[in-house]
């Protein structure tokens, strides 16, 4: 332990002077290390002479055209190196997001290809793109304690609504086909054909809230069997790109769909819409003080107001 405890002492006096040799050793000279580091040559000699006294190793080779790095000054180099471009990195980004401000949006697959992607242009039109914005597309809302999401867009049941969540789409589920499925498979006179056709199905994991073809049915008091097993994904897009293609049918969430109805790409496969105590539930990180979040906050409730009949 005393070894370590000797390493970490001597880390933390020395990170200026390894940066300065990181610097030098990128140059081939302390000139171009000193005018970035914004002192003299002279200073960033003296911090890299402190550093070889530290380690009791020559670092450089000094000569009149500038310096060369010796092997012990090359192992060094080959360690320090990638940590001080991460660092270099790390702090550029953090410069940049302080400068023009980030929001980070946790969506499932489904809210993040069907209602924000249509309606990101605009946007980041009427935010003049100051805003940087980051779509985290997942399955699953984000743990409250891992990652640091400003604003969270996630199936949940409404009874679980804090006071200032917005709801943004109540869950009404509709079974949809492709216009070519329903001809060559139909007539379907009532939901409980529905068992008897082939199901593209949504794989859900077991802390997601949204309905299911098991709940759908048990909603509507169908309780038969089915005749085929689903065609299962674990992506809503790919889901819809095989209902559009006629490989089945598929649940459709009324609000996320609804272009590709309009557009006739798909119809409903039965008359029956499923509304449940669920639905798309807008959340923000009040403890954030940026305007960036608050900004995307209040117009994607402009578009709910708009847009809701």
């Amino acid at each position: 332990m005393a070894d370590i405890n000797t390493a970490n002492g001597k880390l933390h006096q020395n990170l200026p002077n390894l940066f300065a040799f990181f610097l030098a050793a990128q140059h081939g000279n302390f000139t171009g290390a000193a005018e970035e580091l914004g002192l003299t040559q002279s200073s960033v000699s003296q911090r890299i002479k402190g550093l070889e006294v530290d380690l009791g190793i020559l670092l450089f080779r000094r000569g009149h055209r500038g310096v060369t790095l010796t092997n012990e000054g090359l192992r060094l180099l080959k360690v320090v190196e990638p940590a001080m471009k991460q660092m270099q990195n790390s702090v550029a980004a953090l410069l940049e997001r302080k400068q023009k401000p980030r929001v980070r949006i946790s969506a499932d697959f489904a809210f993040s290809t069907f209602w924000l992607l249509p309606r990101l242009s605009q946007l980041r039109s009427e935010l003049h793109d100051k805003v940087e914005i980051q779509i985290l597309a997942s399955q699953v809302p984000p743990r409250s304690d891992a990652d640091d999401c400003d604003i969270t867009i996630h199936v949940s049941a409404t009874r679980n609504m804090k006071a200032d969540d917005i709801l943004i789409l109540e869950e009404k589920v509709a079974a949809v086909c492709s216009p070519g499925f329903l001809k060559k498979n139909g007539p379907i006179r009532s939901s409980q054909d529905l068992l008897k056709a082939q199901l593209l199905s949504l794989s859900r994991p077991p802390s997601a809230e949204w309905q299911t073809w098991q709940g759908w049915f048990e909603n509507l008091r169908i309780a038969d069997e089915r005749t085929h097993n689903y065609l299962s994904f674990n992506n809503y897009d790919m889901v819809m790109q095989a209902a559009v293609a006629g490989e089945g049918i598929a649940l459709g969430w009324l609000g996320l769909v609804d272009d590709l109805i309009n557009q006739g790409s798909l119809v409903l496969a039965s008359k029956d819409v499923v509304i449940s105590e669920a639905g798309y539930v807008m959340s923000r990180d009040r403890d954030s003080t940026s305007k960036g979040p608050q900004a995307v906050f209040d117009w994607i409730v402009s578009q709910i107001d708009v847009e809701r009949p």
